[in-house]
């Protein structure tokens, strides 16, 4: 058993087998570019009464999260931008900040990033209310990081 040897380096070995690919499709990891957040459209998120400022909590079965600080409701994805893993179902969504539990990124309270490897923030959707206060998530909608729905009560 004399034949020629050689390495291949683990992230050379995960991008040939297609593990680094991110779920945006073509997006490997360590490319800097980020993971687009999963596909959501329209989500009902509960009612403001029920979310008290200071507040931040995943959506059941939905790869959102809905969120109140003392500027208003804000909503994000739960899809961790480096390699597109869902933090609601394997990592934490807790007011202090979101931990990705497939590579450890840290985002915090905002959706910025703590600590890599994730490469970008976790973007925001737009948030609105009826008159009864019932809370919708607008999926398609991604807004600026500081946006929120100001709600009286």
């Amino acid at each position: 058993m004399d034949g020629p040897t050689f390495r291949l380096g683990r992230r050379r070995f995960l991008v040939l087998a297609g593990v680094g690919v991110g779920a945006a499709g073509g997006v490997a990891c360590g490319s800097g570019a980020g993971v687009q957040p999963a596909s959501v459209g329209d989500v009902s998120a509960g009612n403001v009464s029920s979310l008290p400022v200071g507040s931040l909590r995943a959506l059941e079965g939905e790869p959102v999260c809905i969120g109140r600080d003392s500027g208003g409701v804000y909503a994000m994805t739960l899809t961790c931008t480096h390699a597109g893993c869902d933090i609601g179902t394997t990592g934490e969504v807790s007011p202090s900040g979101l931990v990705c539990g497939c590579h450890g990124s840290r985002f915090d309270a905002n959706g910025n990033v703590v600590s890599g490897p994730a490469p970008s923030p976790l973007d925001h959707f737009a948030v609105s209310a009826d008159a009864a206060g019932n809370l919708t998530i607008h999926g398609g909608q991604v807004v600026g990081a500081s946006v929120r729905l100001v709600v009286m009560g």
